[in-house]
């Protein structure tokens, strides 16, 4: 998971977290470092002191009358001389445990160690005599690394370090004295121990110093990040808000104390507060809008109601003299009577959508028997949309709910004519109603009836499905009713029955797609 995916307050302590950690690695291995160089100086120190007196002849015990080697051949022999010389600086009282010296004068190499506790020098494996041989002498000072030559002429390398067959590792440098090869050396496990258990001790204690640190930080930014929690709050409470219908009321802002100017959460609060203010006279202002269209919609409604009215009055009477008028005036009578009366039905549905939306309309608690409105309405679908196969599909027993028949006809008549009139003739239409049970959270369910009208036609339009409830949506023209006494679709049926729907504490719900649409009334069971 990428970082910039976790909370903020997480980011800061991971972030804190893996600074400290690396600065603690850093002084930690600089720690180290520090200690590792001094115990090698140290080291190279004696090694350089052993071969030193070693080499001069004066190491500890030596002098006039001290013994040689009791293993070496006391013969003239010029390479036996060399070591017995490089090999009898072990038999020397005072020699440090584990020191070891190699010779290889061209007849083969041999090497002794010294150990606490053993009266005479030990004799080498051949392994480690092999291992200590393939160390390269070469020009330089011992411990220094500088070309240069040792105190009896011989060219000495660099000290270096070896592991040697069951001795572990050591501190060696090599000599080359003219065709012989010597190499000194001292144990270096008591440095490797100190380095190991400094590497330990210092990993532990960054360790517990970054998992405090954290945790102080953690909680130190927790603090911080408190007033930055208020302003989200602020935020999540804003969008918790009903504001899509009836006034609304955004008086919710970030605290003053939060909203200052001049740091981070006080940018942020009150940029919040002006984004804010901005919303709320925006929403005041679409608020004043919407009710003026809507009291100039309903106002204008109850207006063309009267005019509407005497012009259908005046053209209901000319009716018994229409036969004794020519046939143009007659059509053109027929044609005021059609317009005038589909002119009222949209003057009335305007003025009932406007009563419901202003919350205005009356309704009244009756006991509705839907079983009987459906066999009604289906039976009137049948003679109006004789090209589609309409099924009804209802229980024997009575299925009532609580509202006003009016309504409940009302809204059952939009769904059910728009799904004969919206499809192709052809189209099964299915009908049919049940009381279920509907789950209300943290409450016992409630009995409600659901009414299904559902139909196989080619579906509500995509672009338009999100919006079928709003008002003058229209599907594609091609499939809309452009005869009959009240023409084209105004595209206000829905509108009106949901807004029915809803006043009578139900819901409705649709879905469509290409293999047909679904609507659902669910109402209150009486």
């Amino acid at each position: 998971m990428r970082l910039r995916r976790w909370r903020l307050q997480t980011r800061l302590i991971v972030l804190a977290g893996l600074v400290l950690l690396l600065v603690g690695a850093g002084i930690g291995t600089a720690s180290w470092l520090s200690v590792r160089g001094s115990l090698m100086s140290d080291l190279d120190a004696q090694l350089t002191s052993m071969t030193s007196h070693a080499r001069s002849g004066d190491g500890p015990g030596a002098g006039p009358g001290s013994t040689g080697n009791p293993g070496t051949s006391g013969g003239g022999d010029e390479s036996s001389a060399a070591v017995d010389s490089a090999l009898r600086y072990l038999f020397q009282p005072g020699v440090g445990d584990g020191a070891l010296v190699v010779v290889d004068s061209g007849d083969g190499g041999e090497g002794l160690i010294a150990e606490a506790g053993l009266s005479r020098p030990r004799a080498l494996s051949a392994a480690a005599i092999d291992v200590l041989l393939d160390v390269e002498p070469g020009g330089g000072e011992p411990g220094t690394g500088r070309p240069g030559a040792d105190e009896s002429g011989g060219r000495a390398a660099a000290h270096e370090s070896v592991r040697v067959p069951g001795f572990g590792a050591y501190r060696v440098v090599a000599f080359d004295d003219g065709g012989t090869t010597t190499v000194y050396g001292v144990p270096q496990g008591s440095v490797d121990g100190a380095l190991e258990r400094t590497a330990w001790t210092t990993a532990f204690v960054v360790l517990i110093g970054v998992i405090a640190t954290a945790a102080l930080m953690a909680v130190i930014i927790h603090r911080q990040l408190r007033d930055l929690r208020e302003v989200a709050r602020t935020a999540r409470e804003v969008t918790d808000l009903e504001l899509s219908a009836g006034e609304p009321e955004l008086a919710l802002r970030v605290p003053a104390e939060l909203a200052v100017p001049g740091t981070e959460v006080g940018d942020v609060g009150a940029s919040v507060n002006r984004m804010l203010d901005h919303v709320g006279s925006a929403l005041e202002e679409r608020y004043r809008g919407t009710e003026q269209m809507r009291r100039f919609v309903a106002d204008a409604s109850h207006e063309l109601r009267t005019p509407i009215a005497t012009i259908r009055g005046w053209a209901d009477l000319t009716r018994p003299y229409r036969d004794d008028l020519p046939a143009e005036v007659t059509t053109s009578l027929s044609k005021i009577d059609s317009g005038a009366m589909r002119m009222s039905s949209l003057v009335d549905d305007l003025l009932l959508l406007a009563r419901l939306e202003a919350g205005r309309q009356p309704t009244m608690e009756d006991t509705v028997d839907v079983s009987s409105l459906l066999i009604e309405l289906v039976d009137d679908a049948h003679v109006v949309n004789p090209d589609h196969s309409i099924v009804l599909d209802v229980p024997p027993q009575a299925l009532e709910v609580r509202g006003a028949v009016e309504h409940v006809r009302r809204a059952m008549s939009i769904v059910l004519t728009n799904a004969c009139v919206h499809t192709p003739p052809g189209t099964r239409v299915h009908v049919d109603a049940a009381a279920v049970r509907k789950p209300v959270a943290g409450q016992m369910p409630s009995d409600v009836v659901a009414v299904r009208i559902s139909d196989d036609g080619p579906g509500i339009p995509e672009k338009i499905r999100d919006r079928a409830f709003d008002r003058f949506v229209r599907g594609d023209p091609s499939r809309t009713r452009q005869d009959g006494a009240q023409g084209g679709s105004s595209g206000l049926g829905l509108a009106i029955a949901a807004g029915l729907v809803e006043l009578m504490h139900g819901s409705i719900t649709m879905s469509s797609s290409d293999e047909g649409t679904v609507f659902e009334l669910r109402l209150p069971a009486a």
